[in-house]
């Protein structure tokens, strides 16, 4: 490919003040990279070919696919596959825009099949699920990204060629992910797994289980007073003291809901050995960061990767009422311990979406625990 077809492709303008600098990024793109003539052209239209290198190993810009000639090939409804689109969270770009590349329509097929298995409706939930959590992913991967790498940003860079090569080398690892998130697939499925065959079943759907909420006490006053990054570690740190200490414990966590964590356990026990263990994490505590708790037990509804039911909403309210340290709970978990820990009454309070004032029962753990 030489510059005269570069130039008549509209790629190259020798008069252009940047031209210098455009030849050296054509010249990597084309004998470094590999990319045809048609890849720069679909790079441009999109003034992205500074990010071709690294835009092709992620995604082809070339060769796609639209819904509907997916859904031809699928033999199904065009309109189903537009609703699964929108399900995984993805851009909508409507039937006919060549957007779908043989993967994605593999991933189509894959719905199908679960959609075989669990029926429309859940399979479709599950679609939700997975496509929020995989855009949280990609939102991490990105800003952290942004943040460690100035190369990669042309505006921080200052050349084409310099964000080109630094885009191509961190996406080399695009395929690496995604054989990590298959892989802990695998895992979180197996201990998925254990984790309902340990509680205590009623139905399919609904089961009794323990729920815990953690927060960070004051946030609101610490985010208005903290630069935004000593707020960022504020949280990292928060976020590294919650997994670690709810996973050596054997509870699961649920989510993460900015400052809060919430996690369920099937053991009363080390329901509440957990939420100890936080309110008194040494991490926290070395960073200067208070954590209250609130947990309770009893029947809850599983599903699309969160948990419903009075517990979860007992818990919550407890947590907000907490003081800095302390964890609380209320309903029948008091029963459910052991004598070695002690659980103190408290004044009756009222709680949002109770219609009786809640008694407060103020957990402490055994002597030396």
């Amino acid at each position: 490919m030489d510059l005269e077809q570069l130039k008549g492709a509209g790629l190259y303008d020798p008069a252009d003040p940047g031209a210098a600098e455009r030849h050296e990024l054509l010249q990597y793109l084309v004998e470094e990279e590999g990319c045809s003539l048609e890849e720069l052209q679909a790079a441009h239209a999109q003034r992205r070919l500074f990010a071709l290198a690294g835009d092709r190993r992620i995604r082809p810009l070339v060769g796609l696919l639209s819904l509907r000639q997916a859904a031809t090939r699928l033999e199904t409804d065009p309109v189903l596959l537009e609703r699964v689109w929108r399900s995984f969270g993805l851009p909508d770009k409507g039937l006919d825009a060549a957007a779908l590349t043989e993967a994605d329509v593999e991933a189509l097929q894959t719905f199908l099949d679960v959609r075989a298995f669990l029926g429309e409706e859940t399979a479709l939930a599950v679609a939700r699920v997975a496509g929020a959590s995989v855009a949280r992913i990609t939102e991490a991967e990105s800003s952290a990204m942004r943040m460690g790498m100035d190369a990669i940003d042309v505006s921080r860079s200052g050349s084409e060629v310099v964000t080109a090569r630094a885009y191509a080398a961190v996406t080399r690892l695009v395929p690496r992910i995604g054989q990590m998130l298959d892989a802990l697939h695998r895992q979180h499925l197996e201990a998925t797994r254990v984790h309902f065959e340990q509680v205590d079943i009623g139905d399919r759907a609904a089961f009794r289980c323990g729920v815990g909420f953690a927060d960070l006490s004051g946030f609101t006053a610490l985010a208005r007073q903290l630069p935004l990054p000593m707020l960022s570690r504020v949280l990292s740190v928060f976020e590294e003291a919650a997994t670690e200490t709810v996973q050596s414990q054997g509870g699961r966590i649920v989510k993460f809901l900015g400052d809060a964590v919430m996690w369920v356990s099937a053991d009363p026990v080390d329901l509440v050995t957990i939420a100890h263990a936080l309110v008194t994490h040494p991490l926290a505590a070395a960073e200067g960061i208070e954590v209250r708790a609130g947990v309770a037990y009893g029947r809850v509804l599983a599903q699309d990767g969160d948990y419903f039911g009075t517990p979860v909403n007992l818990a919550s309210r407890l947590v907000a009422t907490a003081e800095a340290g302390q964890v609380l709970t209320a309903g029948e978990l008091p029963g459910q311990l052991d004598r070695r820990w002690t659980a103190t009454p408290g004044t009756p309070v009222v709680l949002r979406g109770f219609d009786e004032p809640v008694t407060p029962y103020l957990l402490s753990p055994p002597a030396g625990g």
